[in-house]
């Protein structure tokens, strides 16, 4: 196979790294182990050291047992970036249970929906969001639900400011029911691992004059490639699916890491490592989030600063204050530093790596950040590299030394990618557009439930090897630079957060009044694309007031059932909608009519702008 790329890796890139036969949480042991007192966790000011998350992550999972959660478990892991939500993780590693990662604005139905469907009885939501599923929650009658809160991991003044400010949002739990607080559980646990209670839910208050019963050492219940978490896709043909994925496909990116960012490994000599600081503002439910900006971090002794708001100014106040070396972002992140006020006249000298993924980079905005950055004292390359969640999303990235414009860079070590002709398993020559296809360690083990799905996504080719058939059209240089071209299945990248137009018609076609929906991207200034839908009512005839008020109806049920990112921003109403030779709803068509639309829009504007300085 050519593998031509590796003449042009960064000088620090060498590969040759044995992936541990660890889980994820064995590895972060090893890191701990080796940096105890170092920062792992960052977040608002409060400063958890790998030590005292080891100790964490060991308590939760020590009430998470004694709360009959064990081997094969399914929990839903429905939060933003707080501390829980990386505790929660490892510590149902440990036990063998599985993380199903949503989003934490995840509507309601939708919510119960990704429950059933992963077969979970336990969950973990944020306590300010807990009215929204109360309802829900109520009739589902789940197993266990634990309600977290931003306020346990702050300071003591912190907690008690946050906690007076939503004092009218959080709700009073009632302890005799499914749910229990966060803080009561890992306290449960703490008693539990220091022999101060018996366990089988016991909740007692604690003698400290009780015997103390010997600490059980760790026993591995599962393998590093047996199923450790849950993420959710919009598969390599557009339909929602769950990717299966193990810590074997979680390490490997890993322990990259620091040839990625350009230090020495943090083992070979641990004294010297610098204190490194990642940006972990891409949310944990993200591929990119939970792999790069956590997983990755933690094995490499690198401090992990949890952004629980995923927005521009928060970012750039983050910034400013903690003066971080890496940051990962999508692209919508980067347009909104540049027109951050806060940044306008900071330094930002600190920085060493930037790299963007989740969502194509446009080239003008690459040009313009790398700009702005380097007046402001950081001379970097934005970095881009390519992915996906069925392999845990990195598989390459460009290379500092030589940052192509437009390529989505260099496979990395251990990760063979090729173009094939769409809908064979035939390569095609460099140069030539096909589907790109990825083999390797961070291959997902499949789609949950879904072996037709797993089958349609990995084939066996001829040399042996299982290769993922991405849905993506692209082509790589005779250098090895690969290069994004455009998406065969149907996912709509909004701020970098995958939305599905399917699933978006569903819920449109779900009100009586429409015959036919289509969703389709449009461009957008800030978030790169948002959703447009086309929708035929049943009633050609309906007059412009009735086309209001039943507009305002999909508007209502979008905000009901779907994330905001997915909720159509326009609409638009026809008597009917174009079709394929074939029949079906020609939605290409469509996406090429909105974005004239737009582009005429936006020349009529230029116009009327250019107009009112001319007279000026």
């Amino acid at each position: 196979m050519d593998r031509s790329w590796k003449n042009h890796y960064d000088a620090e890139m060498v590969g040759g790294v044995e992936t541990p036969d660890c889980t994820i949480y064995e590895m972060m042991l090893r890191t701990a182990k080796v940096f105890p007192d170092r920062t792992a966790v960052s977040f608002e000011g409060t400063k958890i050291s790998y030590s005292e998350l080891v100790h964490e992550v060991d308590s939760f999972s020590t009430a998470l047992t004694d709360c009959n959660v064990s081997v094969g478990t399914v929990v839903t892991v429905c939060l933003p970036n707080i501390p829980q939500a990386v505790i929660a993780v490892y510590a149902l590693n440990r036990i063998g249970a599985i993380a199903n990662m949503v989003h934490p604005k995840t509507p309601a139905a939708e919510l119960r929906s990704c429950m059933k469907q992963t077969g979970s009885e336990c969950l973990l939501l944020l306590d300010l969001f807990l009215p929204k599923y109360t309802d829900m929650l109520e009739d589902m009658k789940p197993g266990l639900v634990i309600t977290c809160s931003i306020s346990d991991y702050l300071s003591w003044g912190k907690a008690l400011a946050f906690r007076w400010s939503q004092r009218k949002k959080i709700p009073k739990i009632d302890m005799h029911s499914f749910y229990i607080p966060y803080s009561n559980l890992i306290l449960h646990g703490e008693m539990l691992m220091q022999g101060k209670l018996d366990g089988e839910y016991d909740w007692p208050s604690a003698f400290d004059d009780e015997k103390k019963k010997e600490e059980k050492p760790y026993e591995r219940p599962v393998g590093p490639d047996d199923p450790a978490l849950y993420l959710h896709s919009g598969g390599t043909t557009g339909s929602p699916k769950v990717a299966v994925l193990s810590s074997t496909n979680m390490n490997l990116p890993a322990m990259l890491g620091p040839q990625i960012i350009r230090v020495p490994d943090p083992f070979s000599d641990p004294e010297h490592f610098p204190q490194l600081t990642m940006v972990a503002i891409l949310p944990l439910f993200h591929g990119f989030g939970i792999c790069m900006c956590m997983h990755c971090m933690i094995c490499c002794g690198i401090t992990m600063l949890l952004v629980p708001v995923f927005k521009p100014d928060e970012l750039a106040k983050i910034l400013c204050r903690e003066k971080p070396q890496l940051l990962a972002a999508v692209p919508t992140l980067y347009e909104g530093m540049l027109k951050s006020e806060k940044l306008k006249k900071k330094k930002l000298d600190f920085l060493k790596d930037c790299f963007s993924g989740g969502d194509s980079l446009p080239l003008d905005l690459k040009k313009r950040f790398e700009e702005f950055v380097r007046e402001r004292g950081a001379n970097l390359s934005l970095r881009e590299g390519y992915g996906l969640t069925e392999t845990v999303t990195v598989c390459a990235v460009n290379p500092a030394s030589d940052c192509r414009d437009g390529s989505v860079g260099l496979p990395l070590p251990g990760i063979d990618m090729k173009i094939v002709k769409p809908g064979t398993n035939e390569e095609v020559p460099h140069g030539e557009k096909g589907e790109i296809c990825i083999s390797g360690p961070t291959v997902m083990l499949g789609y949950l439930n879904d072996e037709e799905a797993t089958n349609v996504a990995i084939h066996t080719h001829e040399d042996g090897r299982k290769w993922l058939h991405s849905g993506d059209l692209g082509h790589r240089d005779e250098d090895g630079y690969f290069y994004f071209d455009q998406r065969i299945k149907r996912i709509i990248k909004v701020s970098g957060v995958p939305v599905f137009p399917t699933q978006i018609e569903k819920v449109l076609l779900s009100r009586p009044e429409l015959e036919e929906a289509c969703a389709v991207a449009i461009p957008h200034p800030y978030r790169l694309h948002v959703v447009k839908a086309y929708v035929v009512l049943k009633d050609r005839e309906a007059t412009t007031e009735q086309q209001d008020i039943i507009q305002q109806a999909l508007m209502d049920e979008c905000r009901r059932c779907l994330i905001p990112y997915a909720c159509p921003v326009e609409y638009v109403f026809r008597k009917e909608l174009p079709r394929t030779k074939i029949g079906k709803i020609d939605y290409r068509a469509l996406e090429q009519e909105a974005l004239e639309e737009y582009r005429a829009r936006a020349k009529k504007r230029a116009a009327k702008a250019e107009k009112g300085g001319t007279h000026e």
